[in-house]
């Protein structure tokens, strides 16, 4: 079992929440959770760009790193610890919440430095168009999770980006 690496920067700092949840438990969560979000662009092929490409997902403030690729029209997280990633996409949990909500604009937030990609551009341009042109209400829980995260990001970009 592995558990997310996290370094603590002082002998007091309190470690970020996901820093002592097994990797493998927050990949089948939020995986699944991505499952029904993208399930219509899964269907219509929109995510194909990722079957044998690994994505790699780090939120690097609150200890939390998911990595997944496409196989067999379904998403799956990454069990192999050693497997190498193919796009590497970093930032702190205010950047990723202020970019799903739209508040902010991706490359905005790239160009600023707050997401940084490594590894492939070509695949990294591949999730950045799918994720510019997908319908939030291609499918009733990717709509219902956007209205909920329409409705509570006031309250949680000021809970979350505090120190931003």
């Amino acid at each position: 079992m592995k558990i997310n690496n996290y370094q603590s920067s002082s002998l007091f700092s309190i470690p970020p929440p996901f820093a002592f949840v097994p990797d493998g438990i927050s990949n089948r969560i939020i995986i699944a959770i991505f499952n029904q979000v993208f399930v219509e662009a899964i269907k219509a092929g929109d995510l194909d760009f990722l079957t044998n490409n690994w994505v790699l997902i780090e939120i690097t403030d609150i200890g939390l790193s998911f990595s997944f690729s496409l196989e067999k029209n379904k998403l799956i997280h990454n069990s192999n610890a050693a497997r190498t990633v193919d796009l590497c996409i970093c930032a702190k949990s205010c950047d990723f919440l202020s970019m799903i909500a739209r508040d902010k604009d991706p490359d905005t937030l790239f160009f600023q430095r707050k997401i940084t990609m490594q590894g492939s551009t070509e695949l990294g341009l591949c999730v950045k168009n799918f994720l510019d042109g997908f319908d939030v209400e291609s499918h009733w829980f990717s709509h219902r999770i956007d209205q909920v995260l329409q409705l509570s990001y006031p309250l949680l970009s000021k809970l979350i980006c505090k120190n931003s």
